[in-house]
């Protein structure tokens, strides 16, 4: 029988402290993206006196953390659509969320050095999954990167979509982490992976590149082979890597987002996605002008509002937007075909109600690989794949079982 997975999040009856701290680092690449300071407004209406306690507390534990803080407006008009992305997950003022740091009858907040702060950052910090390790890709591009579970475990790599934070992806580290050594990492050039904002000089974004990624991670982490777990454009990056390596010694390929020709049908949403990227890829200006209208509140309004934040990150900037249209664009345009070649095991999956990637694609992919099997489940859509909902890790784990028989750290 499986051991419990580490828990994901906040452990139930933590402080208001740690789950602030919490929530703050979980929408730290958003507020490390830019030079500019943050706005975000409380949950609910306050004084402005109670504004003045909340953002000591707030400021407190963000340099506690060594994040810019976000500045603490009135109300939310007029704030991007990242902006509010971050202040609903922060809940500043919330009467039932950790945002309430700080005594309302002491305008100056908690001190600094108050051991609850540096408790609450410190529990926040050393949470599951833990700190990033910053790694050299191969051509010199600095990742942010995680491990977590048994050395010596078999291991896997979980490959997420292009451009999203690592939080996406937690809860497959840690549905997996108890039995296999499980090592992920961010998008190249899409984070801060110094002490500063921003993400650094701009990189390679060919599929290539992105696909070494891959076996970067597992020479940093001294893992000779690994399974690729890929999502959505992930799934992508982890056939090129099986494609170019025998170190990828199985796969599985979750709702990838597959550009097939016209061996197969393309969703509404990835038409729409294409044809967004190809713009905000032409130029900085393109992007700074895209940007704009992508800023607008509106664009939450289809966005799962507890993953919000980490779908908005790669439009927070002009910036970031011109590199996402340029990496992710590239993974939604490279023609998948030539890449079915992997001989390795693999695991296809999607299901009839993903309405983003468009499920004959995987169907062609399953069909056409040398070594392949096909699960279309009967239920769940496209960011379900994300939630690691039991079912699913039963499936993944199944599938790891026939091809993983015995613990292994290959260096």
């Amino acid at each position: 029988m499986t051991a419990p997975a580490p828990q994901a999040g906040v452990a139930p009856g933590a402080s208001p402290g740690e789950t602030l701290a919490h929530a703050l680092l979980d929408t730290a690449s958003i507020l490390r993206a830019g030079t500019g300071r943050f706005r975000v407004a409380p949950a609910s209406p306050v004084s402005p006196a109670r504004l003045l306690v909340l953002q000591s507390g707030l400021d407190r534990l963000a340099r506690a953390l060594g994040l810019p803080g976000p500045e603490l407006v009135a109300t939310p008009e007029g704030l991007t659509a990242a902006e509010l992305a971050v202040g609903r997950r922060l809940a500043v003022g919330s009467a039932s969320h950790p945002g309430n740091v700080g005594d309302a009858e002491d305008p100056a907040g908690p001190d600094l050095d108050d051991p609850a702060v540096a408790e609450a950052a410190h529990r926040a910090r050393t949470a599951f999954p833990g700190p990033p390790v910053v790694l050299p890709a191969r051509d010199g591009a600095l990742l942010r990167c995680w491990a977590a579970g048994p050395p010596d475990a078999p291991a896997v790599a979980v490959v997420g979509a292009c451009g999203m934070p690592v939080g996406l992806t937690v809860n497959w580290l840690a549905a997996l982490s108890s039995r296999y050594r499980v090592v992920t990492w961010e998008s190249r050039g899409l984070f801060a992976t110094g002490e500063g904002a921003g993400p650094g000089s701009p990189v390679d974004h060919s599929v290539e590149a992105q696909s070494e990624d891959l076996l970067a991670v597992l020479d940093g982490f001294g893992i000779g082979r690994a399974h690729a777990l890929g999502l959505c454009g992930g799934a992508v990056v982890a056939l090129a890597a099986a494609a170019r390596s025998e170190r990828i010694d199985s796969l599985s390929l979750w709702h990838g987002d597959w550009e097939l020709g016209d061996a197969a049908p393309k969703t509404t949403h990835q038409r729409d996605m294409e044809s967004l990227l190809a713009m905000v890829a032409r130029g900085p200006e393109q992007a700074a002008g895209m940007h704009l209208l992508l800023s607008r509140p509106s664009t939450l309004d289809g966005l799962r509002p507890d993953l919000a934040h980490y779908l908005i990150h790669p439009y927070t900037t002009p910036e970031l937007l011109y590199r996402y249209g340029q990496l992710n664009g590239t993974l939604m345009t490279t023609d998948c075909r030539t890449l079915l070649t992997a001989r390795q095991p693999t695991l296809v999956v999607t299901s009839d109600q993903d309405t983003t990637a468009h499920p004959a694609g995987s169907l062609y992919v399953a069909r056409h690989l040398p070594s392949a099997e096909l699960r279309t489940l009967p239920a769940g859509d496209h960011l379900g794949a994300f939630d690691a909902r039991p079912h699913l890790v039963a499936l993944a784990e199944e599938f790891l079982h026939s091809v993983t028989d015995h613990p292994r750290k290959d260096t």
